[in-house]
């Protein structure tokens, strides 16, 4: 009850903090969902030390590597992070919400919140690449810490480009309803049809990209 008597106060000030017009669900999911996405790297990566070969110098460097393969009984946990596309859907949610027209400086404000956190992280990241240069860390493990900090951010170029399709995406759903949805998820399957039930070539699933991300917001 100590525990759930400090956190209750904590929550309140939380709720008055926050603006009447907030959609308590829609943060509630965006947060849920942003912690299964860290909770699933954290999952799958691991730093490993070993030893440096090609590099001209002795000692040990670092190589990022999966928990999953020594630890196999681990997997099932893993499909429960499996929550980036409930990010995109609220994030498309959020973004029909707040559009009311003058696309461009809607856009300009949405883009300014998604980088943000992206400077936030550069900010901190370039000071500390330029330090473990400058101390002579290897270019192995320079190379491992800094893939694994920037390659989670892959996706916010495709959710960029998401945002800046939402008055389509809005036109669609007026026009078409539920529909929609349809229409991108049927070429997935068309897609994956052609490629895995008819022997179709590799580069088929390609489609599947432009198709399968839209029809998740």
């Amino acid at each position: 009850m100590t525990g759930l008597g400090q956190i209750q106060p904590l929550a309140r000030r939380i709720d008055a903090a926050t603006p009447a017009n907030r959609d308590r669900a829609v943060d509630a999911l965006r947060a849920l969902a942003i912690a299964g996405v860290i909770g699933g790297h954290w999952l799958v990566t691991a730093l490993a030390a070993g030893a440096a070969h090609g590099t001209g110098h002795g000692g040990t460097v670092l190589h990022d590597d999966s928990p999953l393969a020594s630890m196999p009984w681990l997997t099932p946990l893993s499909w429960v992070f499996q929550t980036l596309a409930v990010f995109f859907l609220v994030g498309g949610y959020s973004a029909a919400m707040s559009y009311r027209g003058g696309y461009l400086p809607w856009l300009r404000k949405r883009m300014i919140r998604l980088a943000r956190p992206v400077a936030a992280l550069a900010a901190v990241w370039i000071p500390v690449t330029v330090g473990m240069w400058l101390a002579g860390v290897s270019a192995t493990t320079m190379h491992t810490i800094l893939f694994l900090v920037i390659s989670p951010l892959w996706f916010l170029g495709v959710y960029a480009g998401l945002t800046a399709m939402t008055p389509a995406a809005l036109w669609l759903v007026r026009r078409f309803g539920p529909w929609a949805a349809a229409f991108p998820a049927a070429v997935v399957g068309i897609a994956d049809l052609a490629r895995f039930g008819l022997g179709g070539p590799s580069w088929v699933g390609w489609i599947n990209l432009p198709a399968g991300w839209p029809s998740r917001t």
